[in-house]
């Protein structure tokens, strides 16, 4: 019996949750983590049928790999070329979207220089937030999420031009 493209995606997704969560308790490091994504998505753009799986497939990875970047404090040259490909390819959700924006500005730390483009992205993020209806509980935790990430942010918005 053939699955349809739902249960291959949430199978694909359990066993990408499975495998970072064995590489996370194994304390692997980052090179590792990108190396073990990137097989993974090797042979899953082997096995896509369309190509709208391969985006699929792309940008899932590469939002993965943000947030790995992030986790380990990785530089400008590491983070920001998984940043622009998921930029490049599209996001996921607007959860994620968020998500990625909340991270981008808490990481300026490492490279300060790009806090104007950082900040111009959660802004955009929060605009696109306020046009959800003010009940939907995506609404609230993304607000949230926002707020945080200003809060904690250690590099603050650069002044207008």
């Amino acid at each position: 019996m053939r699955r349809t493209r739902k249960e291959r995606e949430l199978a694909r997704g359990q066993g990408k949750d499975q495998l970072l969560v064995k590489l996370l308790k194994a304390d692997a490091p980052y090179e590792e983590i990108k190396r073990a994504l990137l097989e993974l998505e090797k042979r899953w753009l082997r096995e896509a049928k369309t190509e709208v799986e391969r985006q699929l497939t792309r940008r899932g990875i590469a939002e993965d790999l943000v947030s790995q970047a992030y986790a380990f404090d990785m530089p400008w040259e590491e983070f920001g070329q998984w940043l622009r490909r998921v930029q490049r390819l599209g996001f996921s959700n607007l959860a994620l979207r968020v998500h990625i924006a909340c991270l981008y500005v808490q990481s300026l730390h490492l490279f300060p220089r790009r806090a104007r483009e950082a900040w111009d992205v959660l802004e955009d993020a929060e605009r696109r937030v306020l046009r959800i209806r003010k009940e939907h509980f995506l609404r609230k935790e993304s607000l949230n999420a926002l707020a945080h990430a200003k809060k904690v942010a250690t590099v603050s918005r650069p002044a207008s031009r």
